[in-house]
């Protein structure tokens, strides 16, 4: 377990773990296709941040990482009722985080916050769009900021310098 779930009941710790795989999905699969670019490149990113993220959310990385990509396409394959069910059902999902966030010590909830909006933004900009420009589709920008989370304020900078 990491250190900063011990306050977490185990289905919290679980959708924390599952959270960057239903940000996959809602992001990668808006326009209803969840294809091989958006998979492996949340895959990429996971083991980039596993070993490259300021030491802090490197566990959580690591352990979600291993496992990945089998587990989007397990959650994805569970959810085949359309964009509009699926996407009701993941923002209900990822709304629960907003409780969970807050249970977290500073800065977790803070850098959890972050990093999950970051990974959801890199996913929509994956496929590259015209020259580096509308890199994000009509689809994807109504979820890319995962506006169903709230956010989450930055601690003070002199209590954690070089937060991000």
């Amino acid at each position: 377990m990491l250190r900063e779930f011990n306050t977490l009941t185990e289905q919290e710790q679980q959708l924390m773990f599952d959270a960057i795989p239903l940000i996959v999905i809602l992001v990668g699969a808006a326009d209803n296709v969840l294809d091989e670019v958006e998979l492996s490149e949340a895959q990429r990113l996971a083991d980039i941040r596993s070993y490259n993220n300021r030491g802090r959310l490197n566990a959580y990385y690591e352990h979600i990482d291993a496992g990945l990509t089998a587990r989007i396409q397990q959650l994805f394959n569970g959810m085949q009722n359309g964009v509009a069910e699926r996407e009701k059902y993941i923002v209900k999902e990822l709304s629960k985080l907003n409780g969970i966030l807050a249970k977290l010590r500073e800065p977790y909830g803070y850098l959890y916050y972050h990093n999950f909006r970051t990974f959801a933004r890199h996913i929509a900009e994956c496929h590259g769009g015209f020259m580096r420009f509308i890199t994000v589709g009509p689809k994807e920008a109504k979820v890319v900021d995962l506006p169903m989370l709230q956010p989450v304020p930055k601690p003070p900078e002199d209590e954690y310098p070089n937060l991000i």
